[in-house]
């Protein structure tokens, strides 16, 4: 086999570029055969590549996280909460240390929601803890659904997951007393009359029910007379 390429002068002479057996049959009148130029050109290619191959050094591998972590103390709740109202999570992320738990220090943590219907469970945030490795964030309640915080792994330290805490959010209750929606009349869910000046309420139906301008609607009787209301006597 011929050198890759021979230095003539001060530059390199590439017409020697290309390795080949040379054999005389090859030549025809001086000039080469496409079909052996072909040959050469491949050959001169597996070389080159066999060359470039043996000078690339394979990157070693990175060793696998061996500490195993853990979400202790987690929590999310309140357990049943107004829709509107702030949902808590909450918890501390803690490394084996011998046969001992201890605070992992700062670390990166992502919460994850898994809604009620068919929505899959997802990270809604990413957050670190403080160096102690508390991590406390809120959310404002629009839907039930269970909650959890996995901690991410480091080059030392391994994933981990707490476990699904569901929260269940509930409707506000509705009012149980309200402005008039006009000079007589209260709206249909809070229907009852209430006079101030005499803290008398009426009832649909009484005989001075239709000849009161209300000044405050209530929904039910327990509410007028929770606010000291009392009920008219006809």
């Amino acid at each position: 086999m011929r050198a890759l390429f021979r230095q003539v002068g001060g530059g390199y002479d590439f017409s020697a570029s290309l390795v080949w057996p040379v054999q005389p049959e090859l030549f025809t009148g001086g000039l080469l055969s496409i079909k052996s130029l072909g040959r050469a050109v491949i050959a001169a290619l597996t070389a080159l590549l066999a060359v470039v191959a043996s000078l690339v050094v394979a990157a070693p591998a990175q060793a696998a996280p061996t500490v195993a972590t853990r979400v202790a103390s987690y929590a999310a709740g309140p357990a049943t909460v107004t829709r509107g109202k702030p949902i808590t999570i909450q918890g501390q992320a803690q490394r084996l240390n011998g046969k001992k738990w201890v605070n992992t220090g700062t670390v990166k943590a992502v919460v994850y929601f898994d809604p009620d219907g068919s929505k899959p469970n997802a990270a809604v945030r990413t957050l670190n803890s403080n160096t102690k490795g508390f991590v406390r964030t809120s959310f404002t309640a629009s839907v039930s659904g269970k909650w959890s915080v996995r901690l991410v792994s480091t080059g030392t330290l391994k994933m981990s997951s707490s476990v699904q805490r569901y929260v269940r959010v509930v409707a506000p209750p509705r009012p149980t007393s309200t402005a008039p929606i006009s000079k007589w009349n209260c709206p249909a869910w809070a229907p009852i009359k209430g006079n101030r000046s005499s803290m008398i309420y009426h009832l649909p139906g009484q005989r001075y029910y239709t000849r009161t301008a209300p000044e405050r609607c209530f929904s039910t009787e327990a509410a007028a007379r929770n606010a000291g209301y009392r009920k008219a006597k006809v």
